[in-house]
């Protein structure tokens, strides 16, 4: 977020043009307008968690994970067996 910090600076302390801050930093104007507009740093809050892709199989894996790994290494199966595995 120094990021900001600095566009902010800018036009305060050097007298820098946003046309000037945007071309020098590769940014639109628009962006650097709203980052010397803004009162405060953004915080970004998610509003809600995505559902993991393996959620449904996350137990099934755990334990298939569990046994395996009281075998020998060559007798693991790897990520794809896995996954080939989910499937059937």
């Amino acid at each position: 977020m120094e990021f900001i910090a600095e566009i902010r600076r800018r036009p305060l302390v050097n007298g820098e043009s946003v046309s000037s801050i945007a071309r020098s930093l590769q940014l639109s104007r628009p962006t650097v307008r709203k980052a010397i507009k803004a009162s405060a740093e953004p915080v970004f809050h998610r509003k809600s968690l995505p559902a993991p892709k393996l959620g449904g199989f996350l137990a099934q894996l755990e334990q298939w994970l569990d046994v395996e790994s009281r075998l020998p290494r060559r007798q693991r199966r790897t990520a794809k067996r896995l996954f080939e595995g989910l499937l059937v």
